[in-house]
């Protein structure tokens, strides 16, 4: 399956992310400060696919609960030494279905990365104050399947 396969999706349809189901229930559309877009699509269980079309780049999310903070550049999860990587910000310029975001919420995030495509990517709402944390994996066109 391929990235504007995933993109096309409506709200209700599921696809097989790593074997398991992700249904999809809904989106928001980021535009981040540089001009590019990208989608936060939101599935059941607190996950989410964070797309960004113009990279061809994938990751599947898990909201986790821990309060992590950084350290010198580095985060320390689960045993493993999570290494930073990339830092963004954009607003929401659109949402579709089910989404934990509001229009024109802005929004703080970074990542940090361990070997093995782990990834830990900490968000905060400007907005709002508010922070989540969420751990998840780089995601290939092979490791989506239609349902």
């Amino acid at each position: 399956m391929k990235i504007k396969d995933l993109l096309s999706l409506e709200v209700g349809e599921s696809v097989s992310v790593f074997n398991e189901p992700f249904e999809y229930v809904g989106h928001a559309q980021i535009e981040l400060d540089g001009g590019q877009k990208m989608r936060w699509m939101y599935g059941e269980d607190d996950r989410m696919l964070s797309v960004t079309p113009s990279d061809d780049e994938l990751m599947l999310f898990e909201q986790i609960e821990d309060d992590l903070e950084p350290e010198d550049e580095m985060i320390l999860y689960l045993g493993k030494e999570y290494e930073f990587s990339y830092e963004d910000a954009g607003s929401v310029v659109g949402i579709e279905g089910d989404s934990v975001t509001e229009e024109e919420d802005r929004f703080m995030f970074a990542d940090y990365e361990a070997a093995g495509g782990l990834i830990v990517r900490l968000i905060s709402n400007e907005n709002t104050g508010e922070s989540s944390v969420y751990f998840g994996r780089m995601v290939s066109e092979d490791d989506l399947a239609a349902l």
